[in-house]
């Protein structure tokens, strides 16, 4: 078996690599701390001391921290629950070109919370409203809508749902199947249709919970190709302005986006008038500068290195002990300096995501050379 950087620099339990993995590390903050913690973790127990749903979009450089900053902000409702009621729901967006429509995004939220689930969510709003479909109508859901999520009622709790609630299903995602082939009007086309998909879900949940749903939609980046057409960038428009606007009460919304500066952001989600709606609550995360550079890299080193363990390796001759600090380890002190300088010389590069991978580069070419430790002499082949 090849050594793994786990063995070679004295890692904790499984772990072979210095990039914090999600979802397990999401309870980790190693960077933007006070940004998340006073800003954007202030801002989600603003919105519920108002009892206004979570809105926000949080902007960012490409590797800067925005997916793990969801996670967290996933862990965090999740640990709060008790004291702030919200599910978090979290997708990737997927491929997204000039004819892509709202379906992109509601398609992988419902696929996430799964049929069952929602089988058994209609069913329990039945229990409160005994019309589902008039109750949900009452509340502005489009009648196609309305009348699809009630069709959710022909299948049991727990058993394999009829085909007629899978086709119901895919028709709620967008899928091209004739309204009228399920008995249901309208075909599921319009910005207002796909909203209403997840303001029915949203207010469900809400009745039957007494919590409100969160989706959470990472790497809105890829919406810059609806630019291309007019009609569907007023499609996402429309959408993003009923989704941010006060008249959505039944569910949150967040938004990452990779973008250095909010004029970078498409249209499709930073339209005048999205940006009234959202007002404060969009959040820029920025490069690292070095103190953060070193706040970074203390806090992974600190988090994934078994310490007991090298100290043992030092001990036993294994590492060299004039090469071992435990300050600077797994690198000599002179290293970590021209490591963190490196970046301040690269701020393009001043990432989390693109100092993990330079120490993995950098421990990875170590162990090819029988090093226990990352020295100068390492980073002068790397180039750095």
């Amino acid at each position: 078996m090849p050594t793994t950087l786990n063995e070679w620099f004295c890692m904790k339990g499984e772990r072979s690599s210095f990039m914090p993995q999600l979802p397990d590390d999401a309870q980790l903050v190693f960077c933007h701390k006070e940004q998340i913690e006073d800003e954007i973790l202030i801002d989600i127990e603003k919105r519920f001391a108002t009892k206004k749903p979570i809105k926000m979009i949080i902007l960012g450089d490409w590797g800067v921290g925005k997916t793990h900053a969801t996670y967290h902000i996933k862990w965090w409702l999740n640990q709060n629950r008790a004291d702030f009621p919200a599910f978090p729901v979290l997708i990737e967006i997927g491929d997204i070109d000039k004819r892509s429509k709202f379906n992109e995004i509601v398609r992988p939220l419902l696929e996430r919370l799964g049929l069952e689930f929602l089988v058994d969510l209609v069913h329990a709003y039945r229990g409160i409203e005994p019309n589902v479909a008039n109750s949900l109508k009452e509340r502005g859901i489009t009648s196609a809508v309305a009348e699809a999520f009630n069709k959710f009622l022909l299948s049991s709790p727990g058993q394999p749902p009829v085909q007629l609630v899978s086709d119901t299903f895919e028709y709620l995602k967008g899928r091209k199947i004739a309204g009228a082939a399920l008995g249901l009007g309208q075909p599921i086309e319009e910005s207002q249709h796909f909203v209403d998909v997840l303001t029915a879900v949203g207010e469900m949940y809400r009745r039957v919970n007494g919590e409100r749903i969160v989706f959470i939609a990472d790497e809105a980046a890829r919406l810059e190709s609806v630019e291309a057409d007019d009609a569907t960038k007023s499609h996402w428009v429309n959408a993003n302005k009923l989704i941010f606007g006060d008249g959505n009460q039944s569910f949150g919304f967040i938004y990452t986006i990779s973008g250095k500066q909010k004029k970078d952001l498409p249209l499709a989600i930073w339209d005048p008038q999205l940006q009234n709606r959202l007002g404060a609550s969009v959040f820029t995360l920025k490069t690292l500068a070095v103190p953060d550079v070193n706040t970074y890299l203390t806090g992974v080193c600190n988090e994934f290195i078994d310490w007991d363990k090298a100290q043992q390796l030092v001990a036993d001759g294994t590492i060299p002990p004039g090469t071992y600090d435990r300050s600077t380890y797994p690198f000599t002190p002179d290293a970590r300096a021209n490591f963190v300088d490196f970046f301040d010389r690269s701020q393009q590069d001043s990432k989390p995501r693109d100092i993990s991978q330079w120490i993995d580069d950098l421990a990875f070419l170590a162990l090819k050379k029988g090093k226990r430790v990352i020295s100068k002499e390492i980073l002068d082949l790397k180039g750095m």
